[in-house]
């Protein structure tokens, strides 16, 4: 008989368990908030891209440091040299944007570095001072020395800790109708009353984070069969436009822009126009645009901040081969 309360304890404990795990889970799914921006007979994204801030890993949800006041801005596309240079493009100090020589001067060599290529963070590098070893600026162009020594097509390098944003890009068919009659009617505002067009990439994404996306179409045309030719003639363009809302409308505005309109052939020596990427590169969390530009024995970087409906250069650099 003294065994009976035990018994009935067990069976009440058994009874409890198998109530609580019958309880249903409650699980909380975020709802995206975007919606992508189509214009005209677009074809709308089949995902909603969501941005994504790619922060190194360096601050942590308890701990994050000050936002940082001043980064280079280093660049390397394709295979190292036997420095494993990096270009300094430029950099960024609490409002500014400094040119490479400033940015130089600022820079604090043999400490660590964040490293980025096109898909997002890759770790830590080191940068040194290579001018001591590979001689003075190149052509007014400054590079620095560092320990990566792998080979990837396209590398950001910034100061430790700097806040670095990327969103989702998609590419469009550059075959698309209506942004074949977008840039023929830019190109008759321009001045061209009957131009070839003929656009190599477009690519949208949300430059501001709002929701809304840019697109931005790359297109050029000279009529000498070498596109890195000095000579230009009328007709000749190389452009990249931005279409963006603004209000109820949709505006067209350019960042590079060359259209010639010169009768004969001559020596003009045009740039041409790639899109490389969109990175936020002053931690204020909208992208600047990065282009890549060739010319007649030249080449280098031009970048783009976007604010409203201004577009500012604030990088320009291209050296000489």
């Amino acid at each position: 008989m003294k065994n009976i309360p035990i018994l009935i304890l067990t069976g009440l404990a058994l009874l409890l368990t198998a109530c609580a795990a019958a309880q249903p889970v409650s699980e909380t799914i975020p709802l995206a908030s975007q919606t992508p921006f189509i214009i005209a007979s677009e074809t709308p994204l089949a995902f909603t891209p969501t941005p994504k801030l790619v922060v190194s890993p360096t601050a942590t949800a308890s701990d994050t440091p000050e936002p940082l006041s001043f980064s280079p801005i280093l660049f390397r596309q394709g295979a190292p040299d036997r420095y494993y240079s990096f270009q300094i493009l430029g950099g960024y100090q609490t409002g500014i944007w400094l040119d490479d020589e400033a940015a130089f001067v600022r820079m604090a060599f043999d400490h660590p570095h964040d490293l980025y290529a096109a898909d997002g963070y890759l770790g830590q590098f080191t940068p040194y001072d290579s001018t001591s070893v590979a001689g003075p600026p190149w052509h007014g162009t400054y590079y620095v020395g560092s320990d990566f020594s792998e080979s990837r097509p396209l590398l950001f390098g910034f100061s430790q800790g700097w806040k670095v944003t990327s969103r989702p890009m998609q590419d469009l068919s550059p075959d698309s109708a209506v942004y074949q009659q977008m840039v023929r009617e830019w190109l008759n505002s321009q001045g061209l009353a009957q131009p070839v067009v003929q656009i190599s990439q477009i690519v949208r994404t949300d430059l501001e984070g709002d929701g809304t996306d840019e697109v931005f179409i790359t297109a050029s045309y000279f009529k000498t069969p070498n596109p890195l030719s000095p000579l230009v003639e009328l007709g000749d363009y190389s452009v990249i436009l931005m279409r963006k809302v603004r209000g109820n409308t949709v505006i067209t505005l350019p960042l590079a822009a060359d259209v010639y309109h010169n009768a004969q052939a001559e020596p003009g020596f045009p740039l041409t126009y790639e899109l490389l990427t969109f990175l936020d590169l002053n931690q204020d969390g909208v992208l600047e645009v990065v282009l890549y530009a060739t010319r007649w024995e030249g080449h280098g970087v031009i970048i783009y901040e976007v604010k409203g409906d201004s577009v500012i250069e604030v990088v320009h650099e291209i050296d000489a081969e």
